[in-house]
């Protein structure tokens, strides 16, 4: 629901900043896709990404629709419904998992986010094609499991991420930090858990309260609303002295109520930093209405028509952060050329840690990115992360 406080003369000057402000940052745009490395090879076969609606994770389905676009005869992209509303039979992303196996021009499948029911979806795609290539990007599964099914998994460096996170708090004033979550994230998933217990970490070393807080699972509609019961844990904490002042973050891991901690900070004059997975398309933008550039991966442009947004609502009192780097698009980009290699054969189980993650790093294209091995356990699994996080308010 976007943010109602702005009147017709608000937008038109918000809109109005926004152009020339994305003017500005024409000099350094990044036109799209980067150009694919001389060395890739583009296989027989093509690859499907599966993706989320736009409205779920808008920066993983446009960085799918760009890539389609520029190979229109290697890549094909499919959307499954929402994966935060339960339906009954098969899972989609199951269902289109076993269609595409079963389609003898498609030699990958790439999960642009793994979320749930992907380990299953795999199943059901190798059980058709045992040589279907799936490579999985930030499981919302437990990754241990994924990474047993799939042929690759790439996802955000927590550790890292965690510490940019915490700090960017910091800088905003920080003495309360507070997570909400729920046991489908914090126990059954190891990458979400992970992220927890580094933020929990890096608040330590900031000298920050670190506070958590068991809310909603979304998926559960007949438990409560989770963004109501977030709302009335702000009011509680409040009450109960278990934060004072408005030096609070609004932090949660799950995807549905980043909305909502925007509008509890904007009315309590709270720090939002950015959603469970850093990108600059969700949470804030779910609530201001901002241009989307060309390319998903111009965030400069986003950002500037974002910031044009937030600073023509005067009513809005929160300390307001994004995340500048298009960390979902180019982990895609370097998985897409990663399942090219695999499938043209210049990547094979015994270079797959070598070539994937020189693919990802040159797609990231940013000297302060990191790409490395997950574990010494997990062979196929690896994590990356760029910083770049601005105080937009």
């Amino acid at each position: 629901m976007k943010n109602k406080v702005f009147g017709i003369f608000k937008k038109a000057a918000a809109f109005l900043l926004a152009a020339v402000l994305m003017l500005s940052f024409a000099a350094c745009k990044d036109n799209g896709v980067s150009e694919k490395p001389d060395d890739v090879v583009l296989p027989e076969k093509k690859v499907a990404i599966l993706v989320a609606p736009e409205s779920q994770y808008p920066e993983d389905y446009r960085a799918a629709k760009e890539l389609a676009e520029k190979y229109p005869d290697n890549v094909i992209v499919k959307e499954y419904s929402d994966s935060r509303v339960l339906r009954a039979g098969d899972p989609e992303i199951k269902q289109y998992s076993k269609e595409l196996a079963e389609n003898s021009e498609i030699g990958a499948i790439i999960y642009a986010r793994a979320t749930q029911f992907t380990t299953n979806a795999i199943a059901a795609a190798k059980e058709v094609n045992p040589d279907i290539v799936t490579v999985c990007i930030e499981p919302e599964e437990s990754v241990e499991k994924i990474s047993e099914a799939a042929d690759l998994v790439l996802c955000a460096d927590w550790s890292k991420a965690a510490e940019d996170i915490v700090a960017a708090a910091k800088e905003q004033g920080a003495k309360y930090f507070v997570v909400y979550s729920f046991n489908r994230h914090i126990t059954n998933n190891p990458l979400i858990r992970a992220e927890n217990d580094a933020i929990k970490t890096a608040c330590e070393a900031q000298g920050i309260t670190y506070i958590y807080e068991s809310s909603l699972d979304p998926i559960y509609p007949t438990l409560g609303n989770a963004s109501k019961y977030i709302k009335e844990s702000v009011a509680r904490l409040i009450n109960n002295n278990a934060i004072e002042g408005k030096d609070v973050v609004l932090f949660s891991t799950d995807g549905t109520v980043q909305s909502t901690l925007v509008e509890v900070a904007n009315e309590k004059g709270f720090i939002y930093i950015c959603p469970s997975f850093p990108t600059a398309y969700n949470g804030i933008g779910e609530v201001y209405e901002a241009a989307m550039p060309e390319s998903v991966n111009d965030t400069a442009a986003y950002i500037a028509s974002l910031k044009a947004a937030v600073e023509a609502d005067t009513a809005g009192a929160a300390r307001l952060n994004v995340y500048s780097f298009p960390l979902a698009s180019k982990l895609l980009t370097g998985a897409l050329y990663s399942a090219f290699d695999i499938l043209s054969g210049t990547t094979t189980a015994d270079n797959l840690a070598e070539k994937v993650q020189a693919r990802v790093s040159a797609a990231a294209d940013n000297e302060k990115f990191t790409v490395e091995a997950y574990n010494t356990v997990l062979k196929n699994t690896f994590k990356a992360y760029c910083p770049g996080f601005e105080k937009i308010k």
